[in-house]
């Protein structure tokens, strides 16, 4: 899994920041009105959105990981055991 990077993201929240200053010094009416500006807000909301799902999906694998290994740990024990009993027979 491949995850967005924060430079490429910044890269085009720069761009876009700049284009809104361009809209606002040449105060067009018309230039306001493009979908371009809606879609630099919801942009922002669906990194955000990356965000928080990456931040859950490293907690997750995190928690996945510990106790996969406490129950690796616990298992490797019980088949020691059991096979120490059957040689002890």
């Amino acid at each position: 899994m491949q995850g967005i990077e924060p430079k490429l993201h910044m890269s085009l929240t720069s761009r876009i920041e700049y284009y809104r200053l361009l809209i606002e010094a040449a105060d067009d009416p018309e230039s306001r009105s493009t979908d371009v500006v809606t879609q630099i807000s919801e942009l922002g909301d669906l990194y955000e959105e990356y965000l928080l799902n990456k931040k859950n999906l490293e907690k997750s694998i995190k928690n996945y990981r510990a106790y996969h290994n406490d129950l690796r740990k616990k298992l490797t024990v019980r088949l020691r055991e059991l096979r120490r009993k059957e040689r002890q027979r």
